[in-house]
């Protein structure tokens, strides 16, 4: 089995089967775009990947994505979309902000999981999350093959100060058959970079559909130095 197979596999087997909604991509001049309106709510499972084995380990979290917004500016970039994300797991919500232009589908700091969610960092960081800004996490149709610099920007963690360059490449679309519906969805992959004192770097998954935006996330475990971080897998289980 190949690694794209077994990374589905490995995140269907987190949720009793994926359902995929029914929105239509529109956007400028015929750009792809996710259509996003006010309302929508997408349902995920969100699990830690062991940092050491790179398994499914611990309490499952549901987060239900709820848009807030739609069509604003943030940030310096126009037609974002606001998304709060509510989890059963007790955590505090947090918000997804994603620009669209021209194909481009923008997550502001996205791909920062294994060390947002590492308490030593946030320890570090005086309990902030390292914040790298906006990061072109795909280019909607993008042929396969074609890379980019999705972020390269200095940032500030504890006392020292980092570069984060993120660099990604579209593998082949992935059909993913979920409850007898196949899904198609381009697949991702980034390696995120982090250079400073204590230099981290790892690869995330991501496979992002016209339909409903990011459809699963493999965020792998990460070295921080010497020190194993944990990973996070999320995958879209329902819409309303």
């Amino acid at each position: 089995m190949n690694r794209t197979k077994l990374l589905i596999a490995a995140a269907v087997a987190l949720a009793a089967g994926l359902v995929v909604g029914c929105n239509t991509a529109t956007g400028p001049a015929g750009a792809p775009q996710v259509n996003y309106q006010t309302g929508n709510t997408y349902v995920y499972t969100e699990q830690t990947l062991d940092a050491k084995t790179g398994q499914p380990t611990g309490t499952i979290d549901t987060v239900s994505s709820v848009v807030l917004l739609t069509n604003f500016s943030y940030q310096g970039m126009a037609n974002v979309t606001e998304i709060q994300n509510n989890h059963s797991n007790g955590a505090s919500p947090d918000t997804t902000y994603i620009a669209q232009a021209n194909g481009e589908y923008w997550h502001y700091n996205y791909g920062l999981e294994s060390l947002n969610t590492n308490q030593a960092v946030l320890n570090y960081n005086n309990g902030k999350r390292i914040n790298a800004g906006w990061v072109l996490q795909a280019k909607l149709g993008a042929a396969q093959g074609t890379s980019w610099v999705a972020s390269d920007t200095s940032l500030s963690v504890g006392s020292l100060n980092a570069r984060l360059v993120d660099t990604a490449r579209e593998a082949s679309d992935t059909t993913i058959l979920v409850n007898g519906q196949n899904v198609t969805a381009q697949h991702i992959i980034h390696t995120v970079d982090l250079q400073s004192l204590i230099s981290a770097s790892g690869p995330v998954d991501t496979y992002v559909s016209t339909q409903d935006g990011t459809v699963l996330d493999v965020v792998h475990p990460v070295y921080l130095g010497t020190t194993p971080a944990p990973g996070r897998v999320t995958v879209l289980i329902g819409t309303k």
